[in-house]
C-alpha cells in the first residue's frame, strides 16, 4: 500500500543525473559505504535494480528521458546533434503546467548549443557565473592575453562589465579549479531554493554532474581516502586518460593500471555523493524535501577497461547500459523498496508527468510505463531495449586522433541494438553479428552462448524485430558546434 497522501498534488521534482554513473559501481558504493548520501535516498525511497539507458551515452539518453522515445524515433544521435524533437519536451511540458523550470548542467552536449534548455525558464552550464548571461567563452581565445583581461577589468568595476564577459573570465580563470562544477552546482541550487522561497508555484529543477566523467580527477582528500592500500600511488604516472589509443591498440593499460583507474572512478562518485549530501540536506533544512519528488539517475556507465574498452562508446555492454535510478517520493514510494525486474529511463518521462498531473502524450514511441503510479505499484517491463545508432566518435575522427588507418577501424563502424530480460541479453549489430549472454550465469557478459540456445535468439530477434522493425544504421545531418562547446567536447574526449 502506497504511504498516506498528505502533500501538494503538484509536488516539485528534482531531476538529478549522475552522468556516466554505472550501476556496478554505484549499487556496490551504496552497500559498501561509498556512496552514504545515496544509500540513504535508497532507504527512504525506491531502487529500480535493473534500469536500461536507452544509449549508452549522454546525448541521445538524455533526449530519451526529456521525451520518452528511442533514439531511434527522437532521432538525436551522433549523427543528428540537435535535440528538436516532435514530442514536446519534459520541461516545456511542465511549464505549461504551471511549474516554474531550472537547470544547470554540466556536461556540454545538454546546452544551449545542442538545443536542450527548451522549457527552462533559466538554465546554465555548470561553469558558468550567471543564470542569464551570454557566455561569451569563445571570445577569450588564447589571441586575447591574460595581461590584457586584466588590463579591463582593473580599469572596470565588475559590476559594469557585461555579464558574459565576466562568465568568459569566471570560466576561464576559476571554473573547475577545485572540482568539475559539481560544489558551485549545489551552491547555485541552494540560493536559487532561498531567492525563490516565497514562489507559490512548484518547481521542476534538473542538474547534471559529471564529476564520474572521463578524465578521472577526484579532489585530493578523496583521491587518498579511496585509494587501495596494495596499490602503488604512482601506479598512473605516465598514464593518460585518452580512452582512444587504448581502444585501437595503440597504448596498453596494464590491470594494476585500471584498478587505480577504477579507483579514480570510484572516488569521484565518493565526492559527488558528497555534494549530493548537501544537496538532500539543504532541500531538508528549508522543508521542501518531503513536498519533492526526488530523482538520481545515470545516463549511462562507463568501461574502465571492461571488455577492452575505455569511455562509453562502440558497446552496449551492461557496463554502459545498466545504470542506477533512485526514486524518493513519500506520497507514492514505500520506504526501502527494490524493484528487480527492467525498466527504461526513458520511463521517467511519463512518470515525472504522472506525478505533476499532467497526462503524457498518446504519440507512437513515446512511453506510457508509470514507474511509479499513484496507487503505490511500480511499473517494470518483460524486457528493456537500447539502441547506439552512429558511432560516436566517427571512423575518420578516430584515424585522425591516433593514426591508425580506416581499414583496421571496420569493427568498430556499425550500429547496434540490444534487448535484455531479467535473465537473457541479445546484442544484434548492422554487420550481421549477434551475441547472446545469460546474465544469471554470466553477469560480466563474457561468453557468447547463441550457439547453445538458438531459440532464445530466434524469439528475442523477433520480438524486438516486430516492435521496432529490423536494425538500422542512424542518418546523418551536420549541426554546427560553436568553439567553447567544441573545446569542452575535446577536454571530455568526445572528439
Amino acid at each position: 500500500m502506497p504511504p498516506t497522501d498528505h502533500h501538494d498534488p503538484t509536488p516539485n521534482v528534482l531531476f538529478v543525473v549522475m552522468d556516466t554513473a554505472r550501476a556496478q559501481t554505484v549499487h556496490a558504493g551504496l552497500d559498501d559505504g561509498l556512496m552514504p548520501a545515496t544509500a540513504r535516498l535508497a532507504e527512504e525511497g525506491v531502487r529500480f535494480d535493473a534500469a536500461i539507458s536507452t544509449a549508452p551515452w549522454t546525448l541521445p539518453s538524455h533526449a530519451s528521458m526529456f521525451t520518452g522515445q528511442r533514439t531511434s524515433d527522437h532521432g538525436v544521435h551522433s549523427g543528428n546533434r540537435s535535440f528538436d524533437p516532435d514530442v514536446t519536451p519534459l520541461a516545456t511540458r511542465l511549464a505549461e503546467h504551471g511549474y516554474r523550470t531550472a537547470g544547470i548542467s554540466g556536461n556540454v552536449w545538454v546546452s544551449p548549443g545542442f538545443g536542450f534548455t527548451q522549457g527552462f525558464d533559466e538554465f546554465s552550464m555548470s561553469w558558468g557565473l550567471f543564470w542569464d548571461g551570454i557566455d561569451l567563452t569563445s571570445a577569450l581565445k588564447d589571441g586575447v592575453s591574460t595581461a590584457a583581461i586584466r588590463e579591463l577589468v582593473r580599469e572596470h568595476p565588475v559590476t559594469e562589465l557585461p555579464k558574459g564577459f565576466v562568465g568568459g573570465l569566471f570560466t576561464k580563470f576559476v571554473a573547475g579549479r577545485h572540482d568539475d562544477g559539481a560544489k558551485r552546482t549545489v551552491d547555485r541550487t541552494l540560493s536559487w531554493l532561498d531567492r525563490t522561497a516565497e514562489e507559490t508555484a512548484p518547481f521542476f529543477y534538473f542538474l547534471n554532474f559529471i564529476e564520474p566523467h572521463l578524465p578521472y580527477a577526484p579532489p585530493e582528500a578523496f583521491r587518498e581516502r579511496h585509494w587501495p592500500d596494495h596499490l602503488d600511488p604512482d601506479i598512473l604516472d605516465g598514464v593518460s586518460q585518452d580512452p582512444w589509443p587504448y581502444i585501437v591498440g595503440e597504448t596498453d593499460i596494464s590491470a594494476e593500471q585500471f584498478e587505480g583507474l577504477r579507483a579514480l572512478y570510484r572516488a569521484e562518485l565518493a565526492y559527488l555523493d558528497s555534494q549530493l549530501d548537501r544537496l538532500f540536506e539543504g532541500l531538508r533544512e528549508r522543508g521542501v524535501l518531503d513536498d519533492t519528488m526526488v530523482v538520481v539517475v545515470g545516463d549511462h556507465g562507463e568501461n574502465v577497461g571492461d571488455h577492452g574498452l575505455m569511455d562509453h562508446q562502440y558497446s552496449l555492454h551492461e557496463t554502459l547500459v545498466h545504470v542506477p535510478l533512485l526514486v524518493r517520493y513519500p506520497d507514492r514510494v514505500e520506504p526501502g523498496t527494490v524493484v528487480e525486474d527492467p525498466v527504461e529511463v526513458r520511463d521517467l518521462f511519463p512518470t515525472v508527468l504522472s506525478v505533476a498531473g499532467v497526462d503524457p502524450p498518446e504519440t507512437d514511441g513515446v512511453s506510457q510505463n508509470v514507474l511509479v503510479t499513484e496507487d503505490g505499484e511500480y511499473g517494470t517491463r518483460e524486457r528493456a531495449v537500447s539502441e547506439y545508432v552512429v558511432p560516436q566518435p566517427s571512423m575518420e575522427s578516430l584515424q585522425e586522433s591516433t593514426g591508425v588507418a580506416l581499414a583496421e577501424l571496420d569493427r568498430f563502424d556499425r550500429a547496434l541494438r540490444s534487448v535484455r530480460e531479467r535473465r537473457w541479453k541479445f546484442v544484434e549489430a548492422t554487420d550481421g553479428s549477434t551475441v547472446l549472454y545469460d546474465l544469471d550465469a554470466d553477469p560480466g557478459e563474457t561468453t557468447d552462448i547463441s550457439a547453445d540456445h538458438e531459440d532464445v535468439v530466434e524469439r528475442l530477434r523477433s520480438t524486438v524485430h516486430d516492435a521496432h522493425g529490423a536494425i538500422a544504421r542512424g542518418e546523418k545531418r551536420s549541426v554546427d558546434v560553436d568553439e567553447a562547446s567544441r573545446k569542452r567536447l575535446e577536454d571530455l574526449g568526445y572528439i
